[in-house]
């Protein structure tokens, strides 16, 4: 079945050389691991943290999580998997404990332990498992390792190692479209670090922010510094079976493309604008940009600076379709935008009307709704059968206004 849909896959890259989908990501950084021989990665959950706000900050929506269990990283990369869609862009990091068992590789999480190889599979998650979750919705997948490469049973813990028989991980079949990197070569043991990150993610925070370079370049950049840093103790190694080039930050195109005209729409008053741009990375561009579509790529109409304010008019993803206070109207990415209220007064909403903008919110991200009240208002017409009100993929400023809505209706004691 996974071969089915990676031939597939590869007849729709090379239909087109162009797309239109989101950069997700999925990070995960283990530190603190709760039994006996298997020493703890003190730098591993800071890069875990690092690399999710440098992934926010270049336009990924970043799904993260610190010391999980095994099955709260299945939990995890299935919520991811089910908020994929064709033509996106998919990346998993991970920082931790990770070893070779047989032909296979696999992800220690905080709860592991055994005494025999086959107690350890069943208490870790298995690589490919996670790599076939991405390669099932997303085209282009990239997966990138700051972790031991070393089976726990034999030899003495050392760096990101935790012992063992065998060194250096399997290897990996990406299907088309895929690309995984590792924090050192086959065979070796990725250094933990004596700063706050590792090596490897250190030398990948500086290279990621790069609007020039693609996927390889960055890496070969990493691969550079790392066996600089480490005198060629640590080379960073890939696989990869991209046919495109995938540049991490956003490109600005505008130079070399025809500006559209901005679309215009008379302002409207100010009490309809609830929103505004907030969250931008003081050390990037200083703007969020408002664009004509729902892609990155898409032309530039307009630099939103930090407090704009905003009228929602609509989504699409992760993407607002937005109205400025000047009347340009356009797209711009969710992540930086928050619900602030509206200025002045304004009338008490009934608890219906506050029942239908919470609940509308969920209904536009595919929840099906099991009560009368919400089949009749809202007809679960598409929606995603089996996921749970926890697991909707909500963007941050979704869940600001569910909170700001559940808060409004306790005040009001509605039921």
């Amino acid at each position: 079945m996974l071969r089915q849909i990676l031939l597939v896959l590869a007849c729709l890259l090379c239909a087109s050389a162009s797309y239109s989908g989101e950069r997700v990501a999925l990070v995960i950084g283990n530190s603190d691991y709760r039994h006996k021989g298997i020493p703890d990665l003190p730098n591993a959950a800071q890069d875990a943290l690092d690399i999710s706000q440098k992934l926010t900050a270049l336009g990924f929506r970043v799904s993260s999580g610190i010391d999980l269990t095994r099955s709260e990283i299945l939990s995890l990369t299935q919520d991811v998997q089910q908020a994929l869609n064709v033509g996106d862009v998919a990346l998993f990091y991970y920082a931790g404990h990770a070893i070779q068992l047989g032909s296979e590789n696999f992800l220690i999480p905080v709860d592991a332990y055994g005494s025999d190889q086959e107690t350890l599979r069943q208490r870790s998650v298995k690589l490919q498992t996670i790599l076939a979750e991405m390669e099932s919705k997303a085209d282009r997948n990239i997966v990138i390792l700051d972790a031991c490469r070393n089976n726990p049973f034999d030899i003495p813990a050392s760096g990101r190692s935790i012992g063992g028989t065998s060194r250096g991980l399997a290897k990996v079949d990406a299907g088309v479209g895929s690309f995984i990197a590792f924090s050192t070569q086959p065979g070796n043991v990725a250094l933990d670090g004596r700063g706050r990150n590792s090596p490897f993610t250190a030398a990948l925070l500086r290279h990621l922010p790069s609007r020039d370079d693609d996927l390889h370049e960055i890496m070969r950049k990493v691969r550079r510094d790392v066996v600089e840093q480490t005198n060629g103790a640590q080379v960073p190694w890939e696989n990869s079976s991209l046919i495109e080039r995938v540049y991490l930050a956003s490109r600005d195109t505008s130079t070399n493309t025809v500006a559209a005209k901005p679309v215009y729409t008379p302002p409207t008053e100010t009490g309809q604008f609830t929103h505004e741009v907030a969250g931008l990375d003081p050390s990037g561009d200083g703007f969020l940009a408002l664009r004509s579509g729902t892609t990155s790529a898409a032309t530039r109409l307009q630099k939103m600076a930090e407090g704009t304010r905003l009228q929602i008019l609509g989504q699409n993803g992760v993407w607002f379709n937005v109205r400025t206070e000047a009347g340009v109207q356009g797209w711009a990415h969710s992540n930086w935008i928050r619900f602030v209220g509206v200025r002045g007064s304004q009338p008490q909403q009934t608890c219906d009307s506050l029942w239908f903008q919470r609940n509308a919110i969920f209904a536009r991200n595919g929840y099906c709704f099991q009560s009368a009240r919400g089949r009749q208002a809202f007809s679960n017409l598409g929606c995603r059968a089996g996921m749970t009100a926890g697991q909707t993929p909500l963007t941050p400023s979704e869940r600001q206004e569910i909170l700001r809505l559940k808060e409004q209706e306790t005040a009001q004691q509605c039921r």
